[in-house]
């Protein structure tokens, strides 16, 4: 003889509001990674929202953890500031910048972009990060892009001098989490 039995359970609002709340929280970032042709450079980028941290290793190591604020976005256009601390792990020195970005939508799939920031302290030292390039989507959260970069770091304190140089073309992959 077989016998089957059955079980209910009742499941309170509360307990299912907050199962559900679980459920739903998601941490949104994405991974950017770039070769540089000159100094055979790697970058890694990190960014979840409208921070990212950077880590450039060009033989030495550039830091940057920056700040991302929307001014305005239209139909794949915008147009950010941004605020960021630079730091080489030689002497660890540490300058601030500001920064504008621009990007533009040239065709469905295709995006244009250009970025500056910048902060200098007089004869003391500046941090220069200038770059400009493409990006593809062929899938929703993947990209691939290609540029050119100018990144100029100095700093002097006492008799010391920390600098960061890097200049050239460089390629990329991003993939959206």
């Amino acid at each position: 003889m077989l016998t089957n039995t059955a079980a209910a359970q009742e499941v309170s609002p509360e307990v299912d509001e907050g199962i559900s709340k679980i459920k739903q929280t998601t941490f949104d970032f994405n991974v950017e990674t770039r070769l540089f042709k000159d100094k055979k450079a790697k970058e890694f980028i990190f960014k979840h929202k409208n921070i990212s941290a950077d880590w450039i290793h060009a033989g030495d190591n550039l830091f940057k953890v920056k700040a991302d604020r929307e001014i305005f976005s239209l139909m794949g256009t915008g147009l950010e500031w941004n605020v960021a601390l630079n730091a080489v792990d030689k002497k660890f020195a540490v300058l601030p910048s500001v920064g504008i970005n621009f990007y533009m939508r040239i065709r469905p799939r295709l995006d244009i972009y250009f970025q500056f920031s910048g902060m200098t302290i007089g004869n003391r030292g500046h941090f220069s990060d200038f770059e400009t390039g493409l990006k593809y989507f062929p899938q929703k959260n993947f990209s691939i892009s290609a540029g050119w970069r100018r990144l100029d770091f100095k700093l002097r304190r006492g008799g010391e001098v920390s600098d960061f140089d890097l200049n050239g073309m460089f390629a990329g992959v991003r993939y959206d989490f």
